[in-house]
C-alpha cells in the first residue's frame, strides 16, 4: 500500500491582502506531477490523502470551489486506479463538502462528512482506511433513560448496552421531535416541554476533542478487522504538537488530544496544524503545502509519501514543495531596501521586511513596492521601541513641567519622531507659517 498525504490547502485563503488562488493551483500541479512520476516509475500511488481544510472558509469563494473541482477532474481522468480521501477541517462547512458525495464516491474520491458512516472503512488493497471529520462540540450525545435498573448496574458491559452513544441532532430537529405530536394545551410553554422531556432522558452532550475523539475511535474499533492493516485519516490537535501563527487559534489545552488514541491504527493521517511533524509512533501532520503566515518562513513545506505493510512500520518520506512566491522575513535598514541591491533576490517572495531604522519611515510600503511587488509587511519595531524608550518617557515630563513656548514643544515632537540630529528647517518654518495664521485668524474672529 503505498499513498500521498496532504492537507490544510486552505483554498481561497488570502495573505494580508494577496489572494493565493494561483500560488494554490501552482502547488496541486506539483501534486499532480508527483502522482505521475510514480505511475512512470511502475510505483503508482494507491491513494491520496486530504487531511481536511480543504477550504479556507465554510462559505468559500466560488474561484476556490472552481479550482478544487477542475483538481479533481485532472485526478479522475489521469489516475485511473487512484483512490482519493476527503474529510473536512475546522474551516469546512461538512454540509457544503458533502455535495455529490455519492456520485463522487463511484468515481473514487471518497468525501466522508457524515459521522454516522465513521464505522465505515474505505477499503483500498486489503487496508481499511477510516476517515473521521472535524468534530464539532456536541457531535455525539451519550442519552441515559432514566431506568432504576439501569442506574444500579455497575458492569461496564451491561451499561454500554444500557446507553446510547449517538450524532446529537440540530436543536431544530429536537424541537421538532418534541413538539411534533403534542398538543400546546398540555402544558403550559415549551420550556414545560423541554424540562418534561429531560427529566424522563438525561442526555449528555461531548464537547471537548478528547472525548468526542475517543467516542468516534471507540466506534471504529468495534468493526475494525485486525487481521488488516488501518489507516487513520482526522482533522484535530495532538498534544505536544507545534503550531503555527497561522491556525485558528485555541487557548488552552482543552481541545488537545492524546496521540495514545491512534496506538491501534497502522497509520494516522492528521490534518489542522500547519508544520509537518510526527505526532506519535505512526501518525504524522503533513503540514500545509504553504506558508500562510511569517512565522512559517523557515518551515519546510511538503507532501508526505506513505508506505505501508502489514505488520511492519510504515515507511514516511518527504516530498518537497516548491512555492510559486515563497515567504521569508528579512532584517534590516530601510536604506538597504531601497537605496542597494543587496536584497533584489527576494522581489519575487512574499516579503516581511523588519526595520532596524530608528527613524519611523512614512509610508514605507508605497515606497518599496515597486522594488518588491510582493512586500506585504513592514515592521518598525526599533522606532516605535526608541519612542517608548525611557528617554523618551522624560523628556515628556520635562515637558509637561516646564512651560516651554510652542515651538520648542513642536521641537521636541519632531525629535521623538525622527531623531535629534535631524535638519527640522523646512518644518520649523512650515509650522510658525501656520501658526502665525493660525494666531491670526482667531484674533479676528475676537
Amino acid at each position: 500500500m503505498k499513498f500521498l498525504q496532504t492537507g490544510d490547502l486552505h483554498l481561497g485563503k488570502f495573505f494580508y491582502e494577496y489572494q493565493l488562488l494561483e500560488d494554490q493551483k501552482y502547488v496541486l500541479n506539483q501534486l499532480i506531477n508527483e502522482l505521475k512520476l510514480q505511475v512512470e516509475t511502475d510505483s503508482p500511488y494507491d491513494a491520496l490523502i486530504i487531511a481536511g481544510d480543504i477550504y479556507d472558509r465554510s462559505m468559500p469563494p466560488a474561484e476556490a470551489v472552481q479550482v478544487f473541482s477542475e483538481f479533481l477532474a485532472k485526478i479522475q481522468k489521469a489516475f485511473q486506479e487512484l483512490h482519493v480521501l476527503i474529510i473536512p477541517g475546522n474551516h469546512d462547512s461538512a454540509l457544503r463538502l458533502s455535495y455529490a458525495q455519492q456520485i463522487l464516491e463511484q468515481q473514487r474520491i471518497h468525501i466522508r462528512t457524515d459521522l454516522t458512516r465513521i464505522d465505515e472503512p474505505v477499503i483500498i488493497k486489503d487496508t481499511a482506511f477510516y476517515l473521521m471529520p472535524f468534530l464539532q462540540p456536541a457531535s455525539f450525545s451519550l442519552i441515559e433513560q432514566s431506568d432504576e435498573k439501569t442506574e444500579t448496574k455497575k458492569n461496564d458491559k451491561k451499561l454500554e448496552k444500557q446507553k446510547k452513544i449517538q450524532p446529537s441532532k440540530t436543536s431544530l430537529e429536537k424541537n421538532l421531535d418534541l413538539f411534533s405530536n403534542v398538543d400546546e394545551n398540555q402544558a403550559e410553554n415549551k420550556t414545560d416541554l423541554l424540562l418534561k422531556d429531560n427529566s424522563e432522558k438525561k442526555e449528555t452532550f461531548l464537547m471537548s476533542q478528547t472525548d468526542l475523539a475517543k467516542e468516534a475511535i471507540r466506534r471504529i474499533n468495534i468493526s475494525k478487522n485486525e487481521d488488516i492493516p488501518s489507516v487513520l485519516v482526522a482533522h484535530l490537535f495532538t498534544a505536544g504538537s507545534v503550531e503555527s501563527d497561522s491556525e485558528r487559534i485555541i487557548w488552552g489545552t482543552a481541545e488537545q488530544v492524546d496521540n495514545s488514541l491512534f496506538k491501534d491504527f497502522s497509520y494516522t493521517a492528521l490534518g489542522h496544524l500547519h508544520r509537518c511533524q510526527q505526532a506519535g509512533s505512526r501518525a504524522f501532520y503533513s503540514g500545509s503545502p504553504l506558508a500562510y503566515s511569517f512565522g512559517e518562513s523557515n518551515t519546510d513545506k511538503v507532501f508526505l509519501r506513505i508506505e505501508l505493510e502489514k505488520n511492519k512500520e510504515p515507511i514516511v518520506t518527504k516530498i518537497p514543495i516548491e512555492p510559486l512566491h515563497p515567504v521569508i522575513s528579512l532584517t534590516g535598514s530601510f536604506e538597504e531596501f531601497f537605496d542597494s541591491e543587496k536584497y533584489d533576490k527576494y522581489k519575487n517572495h512574499f516579503l516581511e521586511i523588519v526595520s532596524m531604522t530608528e527613524t519611523i519611515i512614512e509610508n514605507p510600503v508605497a515606497l518599496l513596492r515597486k522594488k518588491f511587488p510582493y512586500l506585504l509587511s513592514f515592521r518598525q519595531d526599533k522606532a516605535f521601541e526608541r519612542i517608548a524608550s525611557k528617554e523618551i518617557v522624560n523628556r515628556r515630563l520635562s515637558l509637561s513641567n516646564n512651560e516651554n513656548n510652542i515651538n520648542e514643544q513642536f521641537v521636541l515632537f519632531l525629535e521623538e519622531i525622527y531623531s535629534s540630529d535631524t535638519d527640522f528647517t523646512e518644518k520649523k518654518a512650515l509650522f510658525d507659517k501656520l501658526f502665525a495664521e493660525m494666531k491670526e485668524k482667531n484674533h479676528e474672529t475676537k
